[in-house]
């Protein structure tokens, strides 16, 4: 009977608060280095190609589909955490901070809201209402995505002895040299793509994976330094914060200074992709208000998070009208 209990599958009705909290208040590893730097890669690819999905210049198709896609993602890992972690820690870290933090952008969202507030209208409602359905929809979309993420992966990935048993196996044969070959590789195969190809419209998919780890990796740090507090992850807070404000001065420098080269504008695009694309996370801060314990931190978290980026955008794009202003 005992026995019996024991196996209980861990599904949405069973997993604890404790069990979903972000990874990084839990496990500090340098070994997660390297699963982040990979997993970032293909993260900023993502994102950057669901920019093709519809109409980038038009701000709720930029903030819509990368945080609804990475949130979902971050659901559908989270569900199965008991199983990744605790056999496969380093999987799960790279699934996480680095792929579900790379496709999703905090920085983006606020300042493709930013654009909306701006926008040309003959109304003085329309901006305000653009903005707020910009900002509520990318972040509702956002929460719909990791919760219907959660159940999809419940249904499709029920826990199983024979799930488990892949997990090790993949766990004891692959981990040991798959991220560090993967890593070692990709660095000199990046600086080549970055001197070789000539520059092109796309020259700066090549640069944004190349700043895409330094962004995730920042993020990591931050958490590692300053989440030690469940209730209040402060490094999640300032890594959205500090790469914001990074976003919206490269977006200053990009629009402002014509004296740049086709090179040039190419590196402060992929600084504000790569790097401040990567730096900020829309599918953690997710995470962190629905498993933060104290109802009173959530609506304090997410009031401090939106509003000290927002305050700044709105003042200085007001000041200085180019910046927020969509690009014909």
């Amino acid at each position: 009977m005992m026995n019996n209990e024991a196996a209980i599958p861990e599904t949405l009705e069973y997993v604890t608060e404790n069990e979903t909290e972000p990874v990084v208040v839990q496990q500090h590893r340098l070994s997660s280095i390297m699963p982040i730097v990979v997993f970032s890669y293909i993260g900023v690819l993502i994102r950057l190609g669901l920019a093709f999905l519809g109409n980038n210049q038009v701000p709720m198709n930029a903030a819509f589909w990368p945080n609804f896609v990475g949130c979902f993602i971050m659901g559908f890992v989270v569900e199965q955490k008991i199983h990744i972690q605790n056999h496969f820690s380093q999987l799960y870290i790279g699934l996480t901070t680095g792929l579900c933090g790379s496709i999703t952008t905090f920085s983006g969202l606020m300042y493709n809201s930013c654009v909306a507030l701006f926008g040309p209208s003959n109304d003085l409602t329309y901006p305000i209402s653009n903005f707020l359905t910009v900002l509520i929809a990318a972040l509702s979309a956002s929460f719909v995505g990791f919760t219907v993420g959660r159940h999809i992966s419940a249904f499709l990935l029920p826990p199983s002895p024979e799930l488990t048993k892949r997990v090790r196996y993949f766990n004891s044969h692959v981990r040991i040299w798959l991220f560090p070959i993967l890593t070692l590789l990709s660095i000199p195969l990046l600086i080549l793509l970055a001197v070789l190809l000539p520059v092109s419209k796309y020259t700066y998919f090549i640069y944004s994976v190349i700043f895409a780890p330094f962004g995730s990796l920042t993020r990591y740090a931050l958490s590692v330094l300053f989440n030690f507090n469940p209730n209040f992850p402060l490094g999640t807070l300032i890594a959205n914060i500090l790469g914001s404000y990074i976003y919206f001065g490269m977006v200053a420098i990009n629009q402002y200074v014509y004296s740049l080269s086709p090179l040039s504008k190419h590196v402060v695009t992929s600084v504000i992709q790569g790097y401040s694309g990567c730096l900020t996370t829309i599918s953690t801060f997710i995470l962190e208000l629905d498993t933060i314990k104290k109802r009173k931190y959530v609506y304090l978290y997410f009031t401090m998070s939106v509003l000290l980026v927002q305050l700044v955008f709105v003042i200085l794009g007001d000041l200085f009208s180019f910046i927020c202003s969509p690009v014909s």
